[in-house]
């Protein structure tokens, strides 16, 4: 088969999905979204507002809708880490079939959930090994066994097919022609069938495929001439996770996408709170994979005013615990969001000088803190500097050269590792300190505690509320003194604050 004709078939098997689809699902919008910094908006094809919240209805209904009578009374079978899953048990209960879905034993239990409600008692999940490739491998063997179909995530005609139906409405939304189209890249199926489907419409549209830095198996394939097998992909973007694309999405992938980009998990982190900024959506790590992608290259200065652009919000299964390490992550950037650490000396009063000396236009995202023996102190403040702020703040970073290290990067900071020592302390006091989010409120309060006690620990991250919280450590010279300090900022230094309470930490020493 040629690749011309690959690629007519998956438009011919496209056209023909559109009066099977539609049975379980209705077609999804398309919404302009404004971005901050940005002109023009960006349009977003809401697959989050599907039957699964997610695009892979579209290929799994369709690809067993092509079954005939005799087969789906055998049953199907599948693989997936979870959207592809949720198609299947949609298309198992309208079909009236059995379905056995081979999932990874990390699957999120929220995708899992969403597979039973959706098919109930025609589906049965196996939970094998630790990725997709171990569950396909698995489901594979299984249908070997069996009588029953294996239905492909992505790497068939008639799963493309189903999933091109989202190419088609795109076109006749009427929203169109679209200069840039961003697809998020796992397995390809999406990707070939966006790109044959628009590029048959739009001949002058350029089609740009998305993949995580540590995930980017299809632009692996197109370097090495053919599908390559990763030997490792990241699973912070777990619903594009794939070891190897296919056969028939890389002969159609190399030939239909413009381009491919990789894009970093803070890259996706931020664009999930683009898209909460800009639509009040949060959509699942793959799923603002595209949006990352364009934000990738309109900072760059890739993109050209006045192109109309579309990305494709794919997918917004997630388990709501995922959402605190997405928001850490959100907006870290190599010029705005960095962790720092700081030599300070080891004397009363140091940590609340280098507070004091920041600039004023800087926000404090996190600190970590805690006194470990040595001359030399190491606190880690992880900044907010606003764009326009850039260039003073690198500035005042050079005039402290040898004093301020990046340690966004380092483990130790990412992971919040504070060494302290407290057998260095002669009579510490903690204390929980809540404060209203405002410029100054808690550094009022640790000027006033800095003459009665030398901070010895701290331990503050930013969590979006109105009030923030820190666990500090006040070190006294001795009991006597830590008696007296102790009634004074108790009763007259929470004045300068919400609230103040002691509070017992670990083993004191």
């Amino acid at each position: 088969m040629s690749e011309r004709n690959l690629v007519a078939e998956l438009r011919e098997a496209i056209h023909q999905a559109r009066a099977r689809v539609y049975q379980v699902g209705d077609p999804t919008p398309l919404q302009p979204m404004s971005l901050e910094g940005i002109a023009d908006p960006v349009w977003v094809k809401r697959e989050d507002l599907g039957p699964v919240k997610a695009y892979k209805w579209r290929g799994a209904y369709n690809a067993m809708a092509c079954l005939t009578a005799e087969k789906l009374a055998q049953g199907v079978v599948a693989a997936s880490a979870g959207n592809h899953a949720q198609g299947i048990a949609l298309g198992a209960r309208a079909l009236g079939c059995e379905a056995r879905i081979f999932m990874p034993k990390p699957t999120p239990l929220v995708k899992r959930k969403a597979v039973m409600a959706h098919g109930g008692e025609k589906v049965t999940i196996e939970l094998v090994g630790d990725s997709f490739s171990e569950a396909q491998a698995a489901a594979l063997k299984f249908a070997a066994k069996s009588e029953a179909t294996f239905i492909p995530p992505y790497d068939s005609l008639d799963t493309m097919g189903g999933q091109g139906t989202l190419a088609d409405e795109i076109f006749t939304s009427g929203e169109g022609p679209f200069d840039r189209v961003y697809v998020a890249i796992g397995g390809g199926g999406l990707a070939s069938a966006v790109a044959s489907w628009l590029k048959s419409s739009w001949p002058g549209v350029k089609v740009i495929g998305v993949e995580g830095v540590d995930q980017a198996s299809m632009k692996a394939a197109i370097a090495n001439g053919g599908p390559t097998y990763l030997d490792y992909v990241d699973l912070f973007c777990d619903g594009t996770a794939v070891n190897q694309v296919g056969d028939l999405t890389y002969e159609i992938c190399r030939t239909q996408i413009d381009e491919i980009i990789t894009v970093t998990n803070q890259e996706v982190s931020s664009a999930i709170k683009a898209h909460w900024d800009g639509l009040r959506v949060i959509p699942e790590p793959s799923g603002a994979m595209s949006l990352a992608g364009y934000l990738q290259q309109q900072r760059d200065g890739l993109v050209p005013d006045g192109e109309k652009v579309l990305t494709i919000l794919c997918g917004a299964n997630m388990d709501f615990a995922k959402v605190a390490e997405i928001s850490r992550q959100a907006g870290i950037t190599p010029k705005q969001k960095r962790s720092w650490l700081f030599e300070i000396p080891e004397e009363k009063g140091s940590l609340v000088n280098l507070l004091i000396d920041l600039p004023n236009e800087v926000s404090i995202i996190d600190l970590q803190y805690g006194r470990s023996s040595g001359e030399v102190q190491s606190p880690v403040l992880t900044l907010d500097v606003p764009s326009q702020d850039e260039a003073a703040f690198s500035k005042w970073l050079e005039e402290r050269e040898g004093y301020a290290t990046d340690v966004t990067d380092q483990a130790d900071a990412r992971y919040r590792v504070i060494p302290f020592s407290p057998s260095i302390c002669t009579s510490p006091l903690f204390v929980e300190v809540e404060f209203f989010e405002r410029a100054g409120a808690l550094l009022q309060f640790m000027k006033e505690v800095s003459p009665l006690a030398s901070l010895c620990y701290f331990n503050y991250i930013y969590s979006g509320e109105r009030v923030g919280r820190a666990l500090v450590g006040l070190d006294f010279f001795s009991e006597a003194e830590e008696e007296a300090g102790k009634k004074l900022i108790l009763a007259n230094a929470g004045k300068k604050v919400r609230s103040v309470k002691e509070v017992t930490v670990g083993s004191r020493a």
